[in-house]
């Protein structure tokens, strides 16, 4: 048996990878909770036992679409869905990456039959009626309650039946139509799902529900749990494939160099997996711009630390990462973002990041400057001691980078 504090930690970091995905430049768009908590509330109705499973591939179905330049709930034409490779292949894309993660095999099943339909007119193997798994059928109809409600100005719980009840044999059963209908006509559930302020205490409430998970929650479970963070936060854009784990790799370096303990080495690495986090709130039209930023681009691309810090704050397990990870683009001489830190007042951990991020983008593909040998931005390194860089690290990192 699990203890609670294990499985509350495990569906944090679920949540904390939702949400991240839901960031949408300044917005959070909270489609993934919300698709999750009436999947989730529909199982606990009337497919018990699968309740955990629906939930979880609730929170990461749209994890496939990552690499998309806009949210994938703006792509909202079938027919435009057919025509784009990343959106149709998003159900298979996030089932892969879902089966990663010790325990979510039935939910990786249920995020690949998302987007088929009743009728077969869906995707990605036009599968048609009971062929399709009845969870990826709880997150259809969940998932179109949400886009549907986000249509309508003011909406109310009678039209959007109405609407979904127009769909009834083209998108989903009838059976699934009235399973949804009596779970979200639940007295006061209608209002606590749409509002956003009211959404966060229904998912924790879910959570608080939620069935023993099946594995042990050790440290290998977290290191693959950042790890699939960090491959989501690269998809992003072009330029940084592999930039997460070479931070992490590069950080764990030169806190073993410095003679950190074990655990702290482990922290700084951790933290190196989801530094970017909040990029994924960055338009790729900004990432991914070859010009120089204006100053507006700029303003927002310096906020992305502080969304970090915001979803690492959900992982009660994590506190310990989030100013490394949230600082470290702060510079020594206190010109930095986002606080304008000096010194020692930035966490030793952030400080050991900032040079084993600016090492990676130096010496990796990035559209903005060229490549730069070991070397050479070694040489940069020992340029910047002082003034960007922490001079105690610079010479140690250099030995081991």
């Amino acid at each position: 048996m699990l203890n609670k504090t294990n499985q509350t930690v495990f569906s944090e970091l679920i949540a904390a990878l939702s949400l991240m995905m839901d960031l949408d430049e300044n917005n959070k768009l909270y489609h993934a909770w919300r698709v999750a908590a009436m999947a989730a509330k529909m199982a606990e109705r009337f497919l018990p036992e699968e309740k955990r499973n629906i939930f979880y591939a609730g929170l990461l179905h749209d994890i496939g679409g990552i690499a998309l330049s806009d949210h994938i709930i703006h792509y909202r034409d079938l027919e435009e869905q057919f025509k784009n490779p990343i959106i149709k292949a998003h159900p298979q894309k996030g089932a892969y990456i879902i089966r990663q993660i010790p325990s979510l095999a039935k939910s990786s099943e249920m995020v690949m039959d998302h987007h088929e339909m009743w009728d077969g007119s869906g995707y990605p193997q036009n599968k048609k009626g009971s062929e399709i798994s009845v969870g990826g059928q709880i997150l259809r109809i969940a998932d179109t309650f949400d886009l549907v409600s986000r249509d309508l100005k003011k909406p109310t719980i009678s039209e959007v039946s109405s609407i979904l009840r127009n769909k009834i044999g083209s998108e989903f059963s009838r059976e699934i139509y009235f399973m949804w209908k009596k779970t979200v006509y639940e007295e006061g559930f209608f209002n606590m799902i749409r509002r956003n302020d009211t959404l966060p205490q229904l998912v924790n409430s879910i959570i608080e529900t939620l069935p023993e998970t099946e594995v042990e929650i050790g440290s290998d479970v977290f290191e693959t749990i950042v790890k699939v963070f960090a491959e989501v936060v690269d998809a992003k854009h072009t330029y940084t494939a592999g930039h997460s784990r070479r931070v992490a790799e590069y950080s764990s370096k030169i806190a073993e160099a410095v003679g950190l303990s074990e655990g702290q080495v482990k922290a700084i690495k951790y933290a190196g997996y989801l530094h970017d986090a909040g990029k994924v709130a960055i338009p790729r039209r900004i990432l991914d711009k070859k010009q120089r930023l204006s100053e507006n681009e700029f303003e927002l691309i310096k906020k992305h630390p502080v969304y970090t810090m915001e979803i690492l704050s959900l992982i009660s397990q994590f506190n310990s990462l989030i100013t490394i990870a949230g600082y470290h683009h702060e510079r020594y001489d206190g010109l930095g973002y986002p606080n304008g830190l000096r010194g020692d007042r930035i966490p030793l951990g952030a400080r050991i990041m900032a040079i084993a991020d600016a090492y990676d983008a130096m010496t990796s593909l990035r559209p903005y400057q060229e490549i730069r040998s070991p070397d050479e931005a070694k040489e940069v390194l020992l340029k910047n001691a002082g003034s960007q860089f922490d001079p105690k690290l610079v010479e140690p990192a250099c030995d081991v980078l």
